[in-house]
């Protein structure tokens, strides 16, 4: 499972057919819908991690075993590692948006993102960072966040100089 997935379509031949369906290791025709527990490894914001799926319904091959990795089980196994990681899911981001009454489009020029990487974590088809997903929730906290980062009417010294009661200190300290 990469977030740089081939064109390639996971849907194997005649899965919109109902069970069983053929192998295409052994050929037998008995690949039929189960439910397993699935030890997962995924690379993700450049680490790799180990989770457990307790209860992935996939298709198998009742002959030899095999497992049939389709776009259905690849969700529930992203949805297993946002939970594992403890990130914000799509509906999390979609009712935090809802909540503070703002657009896609303009929480992305606040948060400095692409319009079309938000939309891809609000689509589940890709997985945000960890960092981006602590942005998200300070964000979706915090209005004066929000105020705060205001894209292009941003302050350039934001981040450069300290808030002390109301007035800012240049943090940056001469060498």
């Amino acid at each position: 499972m990469q977030n740089n997935q081939s064109n390639r379509s996971k849907r194997p031949v005649g899965a919109d057919r109902p069970f069983p369906w053929r192998c295409q290791r052994c050929g037998a025709c008995r690949v039929v819908m189960t439910t397993t527990h699935y030890d997962a490894a995924v690379r993700h914001d450049g680490r790799d991690f180990e989770f457990a799926v307790p209860d992935l319904h996939i298709p198998s091959c009742e002959e030899c075993g095999a497992k049939v990795f389709t776009e259905k089980v690849d969700d529930q196994i992203r949805a297993a590692l946002r939970a594992h990681l403890h990130l914000l899911t799509p509906e999390e981001m979609r009712s935090a948006l809802e909540r503070i009454d703002m657009t896609q489009k303009e929480a992305a020029q606040r948060l400095g993102i692409a319009e079309a990487t938000l939309s891809r974590w609000l689509n589940d088809i890709q997985i945000q960072s960890r960092a981006l997903d602590n942005l998200l929730r300070v964000f979706f906290a915090f209005p004066k966040v929000r105020t705060v980062l205001d894209g292009g009417a941003q302050d350039p010294l934001l981040g450069s100089t300290d808030i002390l009661d109301g007035r800012q200190r240049n943090s940056i300290k001469a060498l």
